[in-house]
């Protein structure tokens, strides 16, 4: 991530999927998110299945698998970003609230 945070990191793919809003014609919302994001799952979930041997199409290479699979988790996440900060969702915070509370309740028992 070139050691961009993730705030800093949103800011960059807002600026890829503005120029994508362009070309395309699309205009985001948090539907379009949303739906985008469900179709990106639905690929990381194809690329994992072919990596891991369970579907008919067999994978060229584990290599090849990988990185399709890397792709696909990479606009999962990218989409996970924008939808957030489309509804102006703090994730560094909804995460640190939500899971890294556990670190604490795991050191108190």
């Amino acid at each position: 991530m070139n050691n961009q945070t993730i705030p800093e990191l949103t800011a960059t793919l807002k600026r890829v999927a503005q120029q994508y809003s362009e070309e395309f014609g699309v205009t985001y919302n948090g539907d379009w998110f949303l739906l985008k994001l469900q179709e990106e799952l639905g690929e990381m979930t194809q690329k994992y299945l072919i990596m891991t041997n369970r579907t008919r199409r067999k994978p060229e290479s584990e290599e090849l698998a990988r990185a399709a699979l890397a792709e696909e988790i990479a606009d999962t996440f990218g989409y996970i970003l924008l939808l957030a900060e489309h509804l102006d969702i703090d994730v560094e915070k909804a995460v640190l609230g939500k899971w890294l509370k556990y670190l604490n309740a795991a050191k108190e028992i």
